[in-house]
């Protein structure tokens, strides 16, 4: 299970919600922050758990493995609505490319052999958006918001992608990409292979309203 010694998804889904893994000096510090209140040993075990348990989860994975994923992404990339959406990212993220995290996911995950012999009498229902609520629940909410807090009052390009992500005019552009009319048919495969987006992007605002109400 070394794939889930190093908890890729886990570190990947942290790394968008507190700054999108940026190479910039200040937000790659930040996020280091971030990541080290993170018990990312605990959540390791429950990836490891579900991969072996949870033919939804699994799905899930070997579709973000796989080259139809990335023809997938791609699609979704090049939409008009999702490119205004990563152009306001990147303009406030200091002028990095968001995408590039996604880009680079199936490569990473393919590193790794992972057994899919499971036995059918042990198999569960759950899938990535319950996995994802599992690993969020473990996470030190008082450390978080404690840590964005902290790096608002310093100022900083955390604060200003911090104050980018809080601004209605991200959830506007968020709404315009879900709801593009170039996009149902991608969202719809990907719901197919246990990818809700809608369920993901709950989950992202919740924990981005974990922080300061007034960055």
């Amino acid at each position: 299970m070394a794939f889930f010694g190093h908890v890729p998804i886990a570190i990947f889904l942290l790394g968008v919600i507190f700054g999108c893994a940026p190479t910039f000096a200040d937000l790659r510090e930040d996020l280091r922050d971030f990541v080290a209140i993170a018990p990312r040993r605990r959540i390791g075990y429950i990836a490891a758990r579900y991969y072996i348990f949870d033919p939804r989860f699994r799905q899930a994975v070997g579709f973000v493995r796989s080259d139809e994923f990335l023809k997938t992404w791609q699609q979704v990339r090049a939409a008009p609505d999702v490119a205004a959406l990563i152009d306001y990212l990147n303009e406030y993220g200091s002028g990095y490319d968001v995408t590039s995290l996604v880009d680079n996911l199936p490569q990473r995950l393919r590193a790794f052999q992972l057994s899919r012999t499971v036995p059918v009498e042990m198999m569960l229902h759950r899938d990535l958006t319950t996995f994802l609520r599992e690993a969020v629940q473990t996470l030190p909410r008082a450390k978080v918001y404690a840590l964005m807090s902290q790096k608002v009052r310093q100022g900083g390009d955390f604060a200003k992608f911090y104050k980018a992500l809080r601004d209605k005019q991200f959830k506007i552009l968020v709404d315009r990409a879900r709801n593009s009319s170039d996009l149902q048919a991608q969202l719809k495969r990907l719901n197919e292979k246990n990818i809700n987006i809608d369920e993901i992007l709950q989950i992202l605002f919740e924990i981005i309203n974990w922080g300061p109400q007034n960055p």
